[in-house]
C-alpha cells in the first residue's frame, strides 16, 4: 500500500465525517479494527455548522449512513465518495428507497480506502457486522459443506467442514447437501483408507481401532504403514478429488504391473481392488458437461420488479456439481451495482472459490471483485462475463434456471400467503400473520421436562429461530406450569427488544391458552401478542382427528374446514414444535443414561460412552468385553480400557 499523506486539518486521512444532527449518538466504529486499510473514526460535526459536502474527498471508500439513535442504516461503497455522496442529498437519485432511506438519515460518516478492491472488501465487512436494514443481503445462513485435507500433515486425514482457514489445507466441494457430503466422504473412505481419527487420539493410540479391521484404515498410529506409502494414499486421494480419475487409473496400473513383476502379488491384489471400486463409485459421474475440465462456478440472475434470484452453478472438473440459489430484495437498486457485493456474501459462506467465475451480465468494477476473490483465495481468480462461446452457453443456463426458481418460489409464495390469509380471518386475527411462534412441551412422568418454540415466516420454518427450553425443577411436573415458564422467558426477551410475533399458537386446549395469556397480562404485553391454540378432538364412526382452534374471548372453539391450506399450514407448525420438543427431550434423557453407568468412570465421556455402546450396544456386553476389544474402540487407550473394565467388573460384583 502506498503510504499515507499527512493533513492539515489534524484528521485521519481515512475517515472522517460528514454531519450529523444535534445530539446524535455514535455507534460502533465504522470499520473494524483488524481491517488493514481502515482507522477510526473523528468525533462527527454538528449539523448546526452546516451541511459541507466538499468535506468528502474524491478518493474511493465506503460510507455510513445512521439514523438519530446511532444505528447503520445503509453501507455504500463509492469510486468517487464526494460524488456519491453528493447524489445522495441533492436528490438526483429518484430510487423511492433512497427518498425514504434519506428522511431516517440523521449522520454520515466515510472512510476513505486506497482501492476499488479495498472499498468493496470493507463493504462485505461493514455489512456482516452492522446488518444495515437497507442493504441488499442474501437470504441464506447456511454454509456449505466441503471436504478438506491437508497435505502438510504427518498423516493428512479427511473431514468435513463448513469454515474455511488459509491453513494450507485443499478444500474441496461445495456440497449441496449434508447427506450427499457425508456419502462421498464414506465412499472415499472405503477407496482411500486414510486415518478418522483426531491428532490426540493419533499420537495416544497402541492397539489398532475398528476401521483398520474393517479395511478403512492403514492404522498409521501403530506403524503399519510407513510414511511414504501413506503419501502415496493421500495424493490418490488428492487426484480423486481433484476429477483426475484417468490420471490416477494410469499411476494404479503401473503400479499393479510393477509389483506383479516383482511377484508381490498380495499388494498388487489390494491395488487392483482399490482400481475396480473406483471405477465402480465414478461410473455414474462419467457424463462431462462442460469440454473445459476446469472448475468454475457460474452465476445467474432473473430481475423482475424489486426482486431477484441469483444461481450459482458449481462445476468441478468440467462437471455440474451442485447448484444454489438465493432469494434477493433489490430495494429499488439495480442488480449490476449488486451484483459484486452479494457475489463477495456468496464466497463468505462457501470456503471453495474455483479459478474462474463466470457471470451472466456485465458488471462496472468486475477488476476489483477479481483482485477481491483472487486475494481471499490466495491465487488467481478470473471474473468474466463471456459474450459468446460454450461459456455464454453456461451462464445463459444459469439465467435459466434462475428464472424457474423464482417463479417456482412465486408460486410457493403466493400460495403460503394465500393460507395466511385463511388464517387471519378464521381466528380473527389483528394483522397478516408473518410470523408464527409455535410452543409444546415435551416430558415424561415429570422427569427432564422441556419446551420446544418453533417460528415460521412467511410460510416458511424460520430454523435459526427455533428455541429449546429447559424448564426448572419446579415447573417440571406441572405441564402448565412448565408453559408458563418457557411463555415468560420467551415474551419478556421480546418485550425487552420491542420484537413480538404475529401469531402466538400452544399446542394445547383452553387451559393452556389460559397459562400464555395470564402470562402476557404479567408481562404487560397481552394487547401486543394475539393468541390461539390448536388442539385435536376425536369425532366421527372412523375416529378422525379435526383439529379445533381456541382464541381468547370467545368460548366455543374455531373449526376450520378439513381442506383449509391454512388449517394445514398451523397443524403444520404444530408438528414442528412438537418434533423439535420430543427430539431435544430424547437427547437430554439419553445424555442423562449415558451419565449413570459409563460417565462415572475417570476418563469417559459422553462422546467416549457413546462410542463404546456404538460398538458394544449395551453396558453389559462392554462388562464382558476383554481389554484389547474395549482398546479397539476409536478414543480408547489400553490404559482407560483397564480402567473401565476393572470399574465394571467391581460394579458388577457389587450388583
Amino acid at each position: 500500500m502506498a503510504p499515507e499523506k499527512e493533513r492539515s486539518d489534524g484528521q485521519s486521512p481515512h475517515t472522517g465525517p460528514i454531519f450529523a444532527e444535534p445530539g446524535a449518538t455514535r455507534g460502533a466504529d465504522p470499520a473494524p479494527e483488524n481491517f488493514p486499510a481502515a482507522a477510526k473514526s473523528q468525533v462527527l460535526h454538528d449539523a448546526s455548522a452546516g451541511l459541507d459536502l466538499s468535506a468528502a474527498p474524491t478518493d474511493p471508500g465506503c460510507y455510513l449512513m445512521r439514523d438519530a439513535q446511532g444505528r447503520v442504516l445503509y453501507v455504500g461503497k463509492a469510486r468517487n465518495l464526494r460524488a456519491r455522496i453528493r447524489a445522495y442529498f441533492n436528490e438526483t437519485d429518484s430510487r423511492p428507497s433512497v427518498r425514504f432511506l434519506m428522511r431516517r438519515v440523521a449522520s454520515v460518516e466515510y472512510i476513505v480506502m486506497h482501492s476499488e478492491k479495498e472499498a468493496l472488501l470493507l463493504e462485505n465487512t461493514l455489512i456482516k457486522e452492522h446488518r444495515p436494514r437497507y442493504n441488499v443481503r442474501l437470504k441464506d445462513d447456511k454454509n456449505f459443506l466441503c471436504l478438506r485435507l491437508h497435505p502438510g500433515e504427518t498423516y493428512p486425514r479427511l473431514t468435513l467442514v463448513r469454515r474455511f482457514a488459509r491453513d494450507g489445507a485443499r478444500y474441496f466441494g461445495p456440497f449441496h447437501d449434508a447427506r450427499a457430503a457425508r456419502q462421498t466422504l464414506r465412499r472415499l473412505q472405503k477407496l482411500f483408507p486414510l486415518r478418522t481419527c483426531s491428532d490426540h487420539v493419533l499420537r495416544s493410540r497402541t492397539r489398532p481401532c475398528l476401521y483398520h479391521q474393517l479395511g478403512q484404515c492403514v492404522a498409521p498410529c501403530v506403524g503399519l504403514t510407513t510414511p511414504e506409502a501413506y503419501s502415496r494414499l493421500v495424493e490418490e486421494c488428492l487426484l480423486a478429488l481433484e476429477g483426475r480419475n484417468a490420471q490416477l487409473e494410469r499411476e494404479l496400473l503401473d503400479r499393479i504391473k510393477t509389483l506383479s513383476d516383482e511377484l508381490r502379488f498380495e499388494e498388487a491384489a489390494v491395488l487392483r481392488d482399490r482400481l475396480l471400486d473406483l471405477r465402480k463409485t465414478f461410473e455414474p459421474q462419467a457424463a462431462v458437461l462442460d469440454a473445459n475440465p476446469e472448475d468454475r462456478d457460474v452465476f445467474g440472475a432473473y430481475v423482475e420488479g424489486r426482486y431477484a434470484e441469483l444461481l450459482a452453478l458449481h462445476y468441478r472438473a468440467g462437471r455440474l456439481l451442485a447448484s444454489r440459489d438465493f432469494a434477493v430484495d433489490l430495494r429499488d437498486l439495480e442488480l449490476d451495482d449488486a451484483l459484486p457485493g452479494l457475489i463477495l456474501q456468496f464466497y463468505e459462506m462457501t470456503p471453495v472459490i474455483p479459478a474462474e467465475v463466470l457471470i451472466s451480465r456485465p458488471v462496472s468494477d468486475v477488476e476489483s471483485l477479481s483482485e477481491a476473490l483472487s486475494e481471499r483465495r490466495g491465487a488467481r481468480v478470473t471474473v468474466h462475463c463471456p459474450r459468446r462461446g460454450m461459456k455464454r452457453e453456461l451462464t445463459d443456463l444459469a439465467d435459466e434456471n434462475a428464472k424457474k426458481r423464482f417463479l417456482e418460489k412465486r408460486l410457493s409464495r403466493q400460495a403460503a400467503e394465500a393460507a395466511l390469509e385463511e388464517v387471519r380471518q378464521f381466528l380473527r386475527l389483528p394483522r397478516f400473520p408473518e410470523r408464527i411462534e409455535c410452543f409444546d412441551i415435551s416430558t415424561f412422568q415429570g422427569d427432564k421436562t422441556v419446551a420446544a418454540m418453533a417460528v415460521f415466516e412467511h410460510g416458511e420454518p424460520a430454523p435459526s429461530r427455533h428455541r429449546r427450553y429447559i424448564i426448572s425443577a419446579e415447573a417440571a411436573g406441572d405441564d402448565f406450569m412448565a408453559l408458563r415458564e418457557a411463555a415468560l422467558r420467551r415474551f419478556r426477551r421480546a418485550r425487552d427488544e420491542e420484537d413480538y410475533p404475529d401469531l402466538a399458537l400452544i399446542d394445547g386446549g383452553k387451559g393452556q391458552l389460559g397459562v400464555v395469556a395470564a402470562a402476557l397480562e404479567d408481562l404487560g404485553i397481552a394487547d401486543r401478542v394475539p393468541l390461539a391454540a390448536i388442539a385435536k378432538e376425536r369425532s366421527g364412526k372412523d375416529g378422525a382427528e379435526q383439529d379445533r382452534f381456541f382464541i381468547p374471548g370467545r368460548a366455543n372453539p374455531v373449526t376450520p374446514p378439513k381442506t383449509s391450506a391454512g388449517l394445514r399450514l398451523l397443524a403444520r407448525i404444530r408438528d414442528e414444535a412438537h418434533r423439535i420438543a420430543v427430539s431435544y427431550h430424547r437427547k437430554r434423557r439419553k445424555t442423562s443414561a449415558l451419565t449413570t453407568a459409563l460417565a462415572e468412570i475417570p476418563g469417559v465421556g459422553p462422546v467416549r460412552a457413546r462410542a463404546l455402546l456404538r460398538a458394544f450396544h449395551s453396558v453389559e456386553e462392554i462388562r464382558r468385553a476383554s481389554v484389547e476389544s474395549l482398546a479397539a474402540v476409536p478414543g480408547i487407550s489400553e490404559k482407560l480400557a483397564r480402567t473401565i473394565a476393572e470399574h465394571l467388573q467391581r460394579k458388577g460384583e457389587r450388583g
